[in-house]
């Protein structure tokens, strides 16, 4: 499926200027998170959430221009690379915080917000970003990318309104991904929020709320992008494997 423009800007409310921007960017070389790949954009979440992730962090504030340099760009590239490398078990997890780290601690404007990315992504709890972890560890692993804002300007407040929006789009998609392979990924033992909910009662009735208040979250600053994940949520709520879940 061939991502236009329009479709960005009408299915998820990305701004005409940042869909049109990554709708004609090739791929870049040398990257493993591009390997093979023909068009910059697919209808994936690991594509999607780019453009859409830079809209919200303009949508906060932070300049187009800033967002569309090849400064910011590259770097969110770079990472997506590392992460590449990780997924396909070229480096484990540590080495892709430490090059990250390496790739972003010269540049990196807020201290206070780079001190909390470290110390999470590290492992540790001296960090604000406790209180804004979802439930599911599985909601989690695209949180590498978190890096590529550390090169942004933002002050403390501006850090966690980022963080709020950052885990509520990148939750959501990754939850509708979760959905789709929970049968394939009971086989493998891959990550799956689903999984880890226990798929009971009350593991089900905490999926629901979770996304309720994702997807609250996502009305207050991009309501075509809620009704577009909340359509995809009742389709994927009508999938047998799913469905079964959902009678309790």
């Amino acid at each position: 499926m061939f991502i236009s423009t329009d479709f960005l800007a009408t299915k998820y409310g990305v701004h005409d200027t940042i869909a049109n921007f990554f709708v004609e960017r090739e791929p870049p070389e040398n990257n493993l998170y591009w390997k093979d790949k023909l068009l910059y954009l697919r209808p994936e979440p690991g594509f999607l959430f780019i453009p859409i992730m830079v809209d919200a962090l303009n949508k906060l504030g932070i300049a187009r221009e800033v967002l569309l340099s090849d400064k910011y760009i590259n770097l969110v590239e770079q990472i997506g690379h590392i992460a590449a490398l990780e997924e396909t078990a070229q480096i484990n997890y540590e080495q892709a915080i430490e090059q990250c780290i390496a790739l972003t601690k010269q540049d990196a404007k807020n201290k206070n917000f780079y001190a909390s990315l470290t110390d999470y992504m590290q492992g540790g709890t001296n960090h604000f970003f406790q209180s804004l972890l979802l439930p599911f560890s599985a909601l989690h692993r695209g949180d590498i990318f978190l890096f590529s804002v550390t090169i942004l300007d933002f002050d403390d407040e501006k850090a966690k309104e980022i963080v709020k929006y950052w885990f509520a789009i990148i939750g959501s998609f990754l939850m509708l991904d979760d959905a789709n392979d929970l049968e394939s990924d009971k086989k493998t033992g891959e990550l799956n929020s689903f999984l880890q909910s226990g798929l009971d009662k009350d593991g089900i009735e905490q999926i629901k709320n979770l996304l309720g208040d994702m997807l609250a979250t996502l009305k207050t600053f991009n309501k075509p992008l809620a009704r577009a994940i909340d359509n995809q949520f009742v389709k994927m709520a009508e999938l047998p494997h799913i469905q079964q879940y959902l009678n309790y």
